[in-house]
């Protein structure tokens, strides 16, 4: 096998390493949209949790203090 083969082999092995590490990372960010929109509903329900439980210690602390 000449040098120049053996570069082109190397190119070629690269390459091909590059195409299947793109192609893999495109699959997993394949569904990101949908991976988002749960993240987004999660952080709101903890939102709303952590409001009511706010909500709740400031009206027990004005009914005590009435």
């Amino acid at each position: 096998m000449t040098l120049l083969q053996k570069r082109k082999l190397r190119i070629l092995i690269k390459r091909t390493i590059r195409n299947e590490k793109k192609q893999k990372l495109y699959l997993l960010n394949l569904h990101w949209l949908k991976i988002k929109k749960q993240k987004d509903r999660r952080r709101r329900r903890t939102f709303l949790k952590l409001w009511r439980m706010r909500r709740l210690q400031f009206l027990k602390a004005t009914l005590k203090v009435a």
